[in-house]
């Protein structure tokens, strides 16, 4: 037994371009999943906005340690806001995806009977 002739045997042709493309546009958003895209996208622009609204403290004064002489973009306000929205976003969407799995397991099902 040749071990190529196996190989031969079981070797599938790896998907194309057109296949690749229809697989993916066929698959719709429902509510959860769009949501979650606004969530993402409002969730970015606040960050920045906040960041900018809400600046830290660059540099202190020497006499009065309590003000700032400059402010700079609170990075860390930002990121953290981005964070929170990729988090809400990622359960969304999850949430749309079970309810999508779910309807078609169901449209499976009423086929059957």
């Amino acid at each position: 037994m040749n071990m190529f002739d196996e190989i031969e045997k079981l070797r599938k042709d790896l998907p194309r371009l057109k296949k690749v493309t229809d697989e993916v546009t066929k698959q719709e958003l429902n509510n959860y999943q769009v949501v979650a895209l606004i969530i993402m996208g409002a969730g970015i622009c606040i960050g920045i906005i906040f960041g900018n609204v809400f600046p830290s403290c660059g540099t202190t004064s020497g006499l009065y340690s309590q003000t700032c002489t400059t402010t700079e973009f609170n990075f860390s306000l930002t990121l953290t806001i981005w964070f929170i929205a990729f988090l809400v976003c990622v359960f969304f969407y999850g949430m749309g995806s079970i309810i999508t799995l779910l309807n078609s397991i169901n449209k499976k099902l009423d086929k059957k009977r």
